[in-house]
């Protein structure tokens, strides 16, 4: 070997160990810090009635009304148990009704010069899809308490974070215990099909009021138990903002006619090309915003070959990103994503259609813009004779990111901890959309969250058959919901 080669593998072998050595010593410098919060002994001496008003609150098929289905009166049933069931809440809270379904009830707090706290829920629940209702191991609209779980649509969302909230605030009025923030609750009963008709209404009170907010409150991410890699038990995700939403339909167009004479260019085929194009051209990811955040407070928890790669982004990122975009959660989190959800084209089987459409669900990712996906779109699809056009009323951008920093973050971290333990709580980015985005113009500080550990197959339940909690993870809720309210 000459001397010119040999200097060049000893220079390539002094920079892997130098290498080698700077990912080791980042990785043993990452270490959990250790928890200052205690974990308070919280009893609920009426369980078993706890349950069972959530149960009830099952039973009461709140559907998301539509202009098809816009009755209300099973809103109107669950509000007459609401006012029985919470007296102290109705009696020293103010309430308005709006658009004859949204709750919005005002808690005064004991000093007017604080800023507002809103806590978010919503009553209407989505549809059980026709002749699945066989399926469910109870009826899903029984309120049945069985076999440690209370099953029925609404379990998971969103009726257990309304009555948990609730029982919560119920008890501590009952106790004597005033707010020192003003506190709003809104229970919205739309927000399954936009919120436009409730906490959006509410919203735009609250800003033609002049309201100065501390911190909103809503569902989103969870306590998830087993789900991070490298660590086994559970661990807190915080949504401190939501991906955009917006609705494309792409609509080709082409000669009609008999089918028996097709020609060379069709609609559907026109179409059908630019979705492959669509699939085949994703929109870039990248481990970026609150999704780095998330690695940068989870690393220090994880086991060693994991530790070793998120403290160590800089190098390994690649990698995690071919790893993450084999999944469909996790790849959902790395970028803005497009599904192709609805077809249309010809009436009838033996005519070729003039138009075919395709209806795109699109999920915005922070880094990205409603703008910056119709650019993109129309760049992938590069064809003239299909024209792209948001359609529906339910549109965002991204939200902005709440402060970590923050009394709502710090609360909220300090309750999952004195009521679950000291385990790790992260941000994130909430990948699915829901009311607190119509809040962002009063307040960044919009949390995502529900204090619930689930597994993954009890995400698979959401919207789904055999929705249920556990009726311990529900008393839970109750108890976190109580602390988080002693903060404000």
């Amino acid at each position: 070997m000459n001397i010119t080669l040999r200097r060049a593998f000893l220079s390539l072998g002094g920079s892997l160990l130098v290498l080698v050595s700077v990912v080791l010593v980042r990785t043993a410098m990452l270490t959990p810090a250790p928890s200052q919060v205690s974990q308070p002994e919280i009893e609920l001496s009426d369980e078993d009635a706890i349950i069972a008003r959530f149960a009830r609150a099952l039973s009461i098929p709140t559907v998301s009304p539509t202009a098809e289905a816009p009755n209300l009166h099973h809103f109107r049933e669950l509000h007459d148990h609401l006012q029985s069931w919470f007296p102290r809440v109705h009696a020293e809270a103010s309430l308005e009704v709006v658009n004859d379904a949204t709750l919005f009830f005002t808690l005064p707090g004991t000093d007017p010069a604080l800023p507002e706290v809103v806590f978010l829920a919503h009553q209407d629940v989505v549809p059980v899809e026709p002749g699945t209702e066989h399926d469910w191991t109870y009826p899903p609209f029984g309120g049945t308490v069985a076999e440690g779980f209370v099953w029925g649509r609404g379990a998971l969302d969103n009726k257990h974070n309304l009555m948990a909230l609730m029982e919560a605030l119920e008890r501590q009025l009952q106790q004597g215990e005033r707010p020192r923030h003003t506190l709003s609750l809104v229970f919205g009963h739309d927000e399954e099909v936009g919120g436009t008709q409730g906490a959006k209404v509410v919203a735009s009170l609250l800003k033609e009021q002049g309201a100065s907010l501390a911190a909103v409150y809503d569902e989103g991410l969870i306590i998830a138990d087993g789900l991070v890699p490298g660590i086994p038990g559970q661990v807190a995700l915080i949504g401190i903002t939501e991906k955009g939403y917006v609705t494309l339909n792409l609509t080709a167009t082409a000669e009609g006619g008999h089918a028996s004479m097709p020609p060379e260019q069709l609609a559907v085929s026109r179409l059908a090309a630019a979705l492959n194009r669509l699939a085949n051209n994703p929109m870039p990811a990248a481990i970026d915003g609150p999704t780095r955040m998330m690695f940068d407070a989870l690393a220090p928890h994880m086991a060693f070959p994991f530790r070793a790669l998120f403290a160590n982004l800089w190098l390994t990122e690649p990698l995690v990103v071919s790893q993450m975009e084999a999944s469909p959660a996790s790849n959902a989190a790395l970028r803005t994503t497009v599904a192709p959800t609805m077809l249309r084209a010809s009436p009838r089987e033996n005519v070729l259609p003039q138009q075919a459409v395709a209806t795109l669900n699109i999920r915005i990712n922070p880094r990205d813009s409603i703008a910056d996906v119709l650019a993109y779109v129309e760049s992938v699809i590069d064809d003239s004779a299909i024209t792209v056009t948001p359609v529906g009323e339910m549109r965002s951008e991204p939200g902005p990111m709440a402060s970590t920093e923050r009394a709502g973050y710090i609360a909220l971290r300090e309750s999952v901890q004195e009521v679950f333990g000291a385990i790790p709580v992260a941000p994130n980015t909430l990948v699915a959309a829901a009311d607190g985005r119509h809040f962002t113009d009063l307040t960044p500080d919009v949390y995502r969250f529900q204090a619930v550990a689930l597994t993954a197959r009890d995400l698979e339940r959401i919207h789904s058959t055999d929705e249920r909690l556990a009726t311990g993870a529900y008393l839970d809720l109750v108890r976190f919901y109580g602390r988080l309210l002693q903060k404000w």
